[in-house]
């Protein structure tokens, strides 16, 4: 038995704390309240230190990195994570990488490939990862796997295909179905593919988690849609990584919550997400038109080296730019010959080479076989503050490890939320950011068991030093140790122990 004493009890469900302990006996939470040590317990002094559940991370791309042990998301205190966001998941198979636009979550993967749900739950127990994991299945995946890259309305066959493979992986345990429709191939499923998948996610009790169309111009009619599509198949639908991106739409973010709560309050099963930074990250093609992207990368570049066809694309990535490419951070350059202009901006670059911004960016989509990944200054503070702030908004990282210099969103995610927003800026109290990161989120996804400190409940439990957590991650250097999180156990292991940070990372060096 493990006895976490005499600290500050946070429980997860926004009440007021308490001082008190938590009793741990093999996998559960035991009891909370006043417990006298005895000794057959192991004690851990947690005076002035909070006891908190372990956090939730439901919007992950670590969908490689939990097989690798990686221990970035338990040193900052996640204790699960949901992987399969933004329309991709490691399963079911796709054909071939060269269908796979240049997203991260596929490097490393190799000749690797999960037919299903199955055998990715089954190498998962085998690689023992450091947190718990719960998966959704991506439509660009299933899209992929049936017709590959190419755009427009499914044929009858390939639409019931997919229903199939959907079907089963969530037969097998995925929570359910998640697009990414601004990103090929995701984008080209139209309202009605979308409402029939939506279908099939409702006769398991699943979930639909939407990387909404168009997070700029468009926001409106994006949220709109995921709306609809709660309203007419009756699914919960979480709208992924909420924000305005781009200086020229910040005006909307208003209206968007407008339409979100209306919608809550007539009964539609709706939820948001956001992480605490007014910087997002993708991959550089994001910024293109959709169309250009039709047939994968190869069909991508041969479009750029024709004039004409450059010319189009140009022009219509202009006329969609919300913010400037001074902006844009370039945060992942694959050749060795391009590691010196990692960190710096797309105008930078433009800059040194007597061009505009916008050649600059579709130069280097070419000289890199369009895998630069970058870091992209969308949002304002006031509108960043509205949505973390909002009452339905959980906390999530949206991160993944990548080399050069990657979002530090993936090394600090919560004690930035914690320290900097919470214990700085008091934009809301303690306990109600715990319960963002812990009751909120375990709720809305049917996490049995989890995000609460209640006898009978998982013992997935983080505490930290809510006077001292937070991390010196930036986008200058993102890999760092965070600060405050003292100890964290999974299904009642011992994740981190106190002064532990440091020798956990094992891999990428990681400075503090």
């Amino acid at each position: 038995m493990i006895l976490l004493h005499n600290g500050i009890v946070v429980d997860g469900s926004g009440q007021p704390s308490q001082h008190g302990s938590v009793l741990i006996r093999d996998q559960t939470v035991e009891s909370v309240g006043t417990i006298e040590a005895t000794p057959d317990m192991e004690v851990v002094d947690c005076s002035n230190r909070v006891i908190a559940p372990g956090f939730i991370d439901v919007h992950s791309h670590a969908d490689l990195e939990v097989m690798q042990h990686r221990p970035e998301k338990v040193m900052q205190g996640v204790t699960t994570e949901v992987v399969g966001n933004c329309g991709f998941s490691l399963f079911p198979t796709i054909p071939s990488s060269e269908l796979v636009p240049a997203f991260e979550i596929f490097s490393g993967r190799g000749e690797k490939k999960w037919p299903d749900a199955a055998a990715y739950f089954e190498d998962l127990e085998t690689s023992e990862s450091r947190t718990n994991v719960a998966a959704l299945t991506g439509h660009s995946t299933l899209r992929a796997g049936v017709s590959g890259m190419r755009a427009g309305k499914l044929e009858t066959a390939e639409q019931r295909e997919v229903e199939k493979r959907l079907s089963a992986c969530l037969e097998q345990g995925s929570i359910g179905l998640s697009t990414g429709l601004n990103e090929v191939p995701s984008s080209y499923g139209d309202f009605d593919e979308l409402v029939s998948l939506c279908q099939v996610v409702k006769r398991y009790d699943a979930f639909y988690t939407s990387h909404l169309r168009d997070y700029k111009f468009r926001i409106l009619e994006a949220v709109e849609e995921a709306l609809d599509l709660g309203r007419r198949t009756q699914v919960p639908v979480q709208i992924s990584h909420l924000q305005a991106a781009g200086y020229k739409t910040w005006d909307k973010m208003d209206a968007v919550l407008e339409l979100i709560d209306r919608a809550s309050a007539e009964g539609v099963d709706v939820g948001i997400d956001a992480y605490p930074y007014l910087a997002g990250s993708a991959g550089l093609t994001q910024l293109l038109p959709i169309w250009s992207l039709e047939g994968g990368t190869r069909q991508l570049l041969q479009r750029l080296r024709d004039p004409d066809t450059r010319q189009r694309i140009a022009a219509e990535t202009e006329s969609g730019m919300a913010n400037r490419w001074q902006d844009v951070l370039l945060a992942t350059m694959t050749h060795p010959d391009q590691a010196d202009l990692v960190g710096k901006t797309v105008q930078d670059i433009a800059d040194e080479r007597g061009c505009s911004g916008l050649a600059a960016a579709l130069d280097l989509v070419l000289e890199t076989q369009a895998t630069v990944v970058i870091v992209s200054f969308n949002q304002s503070e006031e509108n960043l503050r509205k949505v973390l702030s909002h009452p339905l908004t959980s906390i999530i990282t949206d991160g993944l490890v990548t080399d050069g210099k990657p979002h530090p969103r993936t090394f600090g995610t919560y004690p930035t939320f914690l320290g900097e927003f919470v214990r700085e800026k008091s934009w809301m109290s303690l306990e109600d950011a715990i319960y963002k990161v812990t009751g909120l989120p375990a709720q809305r996804f049917h996490l049995e068991r989890e995000g609460l400190l209640r006898p009978g409940y998982h013992a997935n439990i983080t505490v930290f030093s809510a006077a001292e957590i937070g991390t010196q991650s930036n986008y200058e250097v993102p890999d760092c140790a965070p600060q405050g999180i003292e100890h964290v156990l999974v299904n009642g292991s011992w994740g981190v122990r106190q002064g532990q940070l440091q020798e956990l990372f094992s891999g990428r060096p990681v400075r503090t």
